[in-house]
């Protein structure tokens, strides 16, 4: 019972402090306003959580590693993919269900991810979006390294990763709509995964 309660406790001051935040951002977020909300005293928030980063961390952390999990899982088999083709002919260009696994997934912790896209200046995860490019960035060589007679155009891969991350950013940001987010992403990744292929797969 005890357990319980203490649970609740716990539910109520994230919900409150992801809607602070929010409202907010992370600078301007009053841990005791938080606390108002959320009905309990300012003892118990620090009985849980050891500052203002932990609170926040609690809310972003675990939706961030499982989308970092997810993109180098992708990654991982689409080396494989392109380990078993000769040329880029081959590749199929649709990656509708690709964008929908992603849009599936980042929608079930959207505010999480509004909050570390929009309030998470002066925090650990400030940088994230940096962190996505750079994944892509080093996963696109390696997905090559398999094919024969192509390579890497690192300038091209730099630009098509931030454009790749920022499509993503921006359909996050502006739809709220889970439905529409797919229905707006697939065909913008399949655009640009015409670019990877025209412009950054490159013969020798």
């Amino acid at each position: 019972m005890k357990q319980d309660v203490e649970y609740k406790k716990r539910e109520l001051l994230i919900e409150a402090a992801k809607k602070e935040f929010l409202e907010k951002g992370y600078n301007k977020a009053s841990l005791r306003t938080i606390c108002s909300k959320a009905g309990v005293t300012t003892g118990a928030l620090y009985f849980f959580f050891e500052n203002k980063a932990e609170l926040f961390a609690a809310i972003v952390d675990e939706p961030l590693k499982g989308l970092k999990k997810l993109v180098a899982t992708h990654f991982k088999e689409d080396s494989m993919y392109m380990s078993n083709i000769a040329s880029l002919s081959e590749i199929e260009l649709d990656h509708s269900d690709e964008s929908d696994m992603f849009i599936e997934y980042i929608y079930d912790y959207r505010d999480s991810f509004i909050l570390i896209l929009n309030s998470s200046e002066n925090t650990v995860y400030e940088n994230c979006v940096d962190e996505f490019v750079d994944m892509l960035e080093k996963a696109t060589p390696k997905m090559l390294s398999g094919m024969k007679g192509y390579t890497c155009d690192e300038y091209m891969s730099h630009w098509m990763s931030h454009l790749t991350i920022d499509a993503f950013i921006n359909v996050i940001k502006h739809v709220e709509d889970r439905e529409e987010a797919k229905r707006r992403m697939r065909p913008i990744l399949n655009y640009l995964v015409k670019g990877w292929v025209e412009l950054v797969m490159v013969k020798k």
